[in-house]
C-alpha cells in the first residue's frame, strides 16, 4: 500500500470511529478543510475519504452544502434487522457444522472480554468481532459483506444507547447458550435461540429512535 491510500485508509478508520462511538455526531457538518486541518494532508486524501464514508453509509452528501454525518433512522433500523433476521438462519446452517475447537475458543475468549468490558465502545467492537467468529465458517463472502454493514450501523446505535443509559456491560448469556447448544448439535434450536435474541435487540436500538 503506497503512502497516499495508508493517509487515506487512516482517515476513513479514525473518522468511522469517531462516527461509531457518536464523538460526531448525526446531521453533523464535516468539512475538507477541517478535516485536512485536523491530519495535517492535502484535501485530496481528504476527499477519496469521503467519498469511501459515503459509500459505506457514514455520510450525506447534500448538494451545495457538503458532507454530512448520516441518520439512522427507524426504517433504517427496521430494514437491518429484518434483513439479517433472514440472512442469518442462511449463514449459520452453513457455518455451524464447520465449527472446530478453535472456532468455539475463538468465541469464548471474546465473551470474557466483553464480561470484563467497562468502556462501551470497546464492547461494541467485541459484539462484532464474536459475529464474525460464529458466521465466517460459512466461508460466504457476499453474506458477510451485509453482516458486517449491519452491524458496522447496529454498533453507532448501541453506543449511544450505552452511553445515554450508562450501561457499559453487554448481556452475552444468549451468547453462551448459542455456542452451548452449537456444541451439542442443536442447531435448529441454537439458531432459533439466536434470533430471538436479534429480535430483542433489534427492539433495544428501536429504542428513542425518531420515526
Amino acid at each position: 500500500m503506497n503512502t497516499s491510500s495508508t493517509t487515506v485508509q487512516n482517515i476513513v478508520l479514525s473518522l468511522r470511529k469517531e462516527i461509531t462511538n457518536g464523538s460526531l455526531k448525526a446531521g453533523m457538518h464535516l468539512t475538507e478543510a477541517s478535516v485536512s486541518k485536523k491530519f495535517s494532508v492535502s484535501r485530496v486524501p481528504v476527499r477519496e475519504a469521503f467519498r469511501i464514508l459515503q459509500s459505506e453509509g457514514y455520510l450525506d452528501v447534500i448538494l451545495n452544502r457538503g458532507n454530512f454525518v448520516k441518520k439512522i433512522s427507524r426504517d433504517n433500523i427496521e430494514e437491518n434487522g429484518d434483513i439479517y433476521k433472514f440472512l442469518a438462519p442462511y449463514v449459520l446452517k452453513r457455518a455451524i457444522p464447520r465449527y472446530t475447537k478453535s472456532t468455539y475458543k475463538k468465541a469464548h475468549a471474546i465473551l470474557d472480554r466483553i464480561e470484563t468490558c467497562t468502556e462501551y465502545c470497546e464492547s461494541s467492537y467485541l459484539v462484532w468481532e464474536f459475529a464474525q467468529v460464529i458466521y465466517a465458517p460459512a466461508k460466504l463472502d457476499r453474506s458477510m459483506k451485509i453482516i458486517n454493514e449491519i452491524y458496522s450501523q447496529s454498533i453507532r446505535i448501541l453506543n449511544e444507547f450505552f452511553e445515554s443509559e450508562k450501561n457499559t456491560r453487554y448481556k452475552i448469556d444468549s451468547h453462551r447458550q448459542f455456542l452451548n447448544l452449537c456444541q451439542e448439535n442443536r442447531s435448529e434450536e441454537a439458531i432459533e435461540l439466536w434470533l430471538g435474541f436479534v429480535e430483542k435487540m433489534k427492539q433495544i436500538l428501536l429504542e428513542g429512535k425518531p420515526d
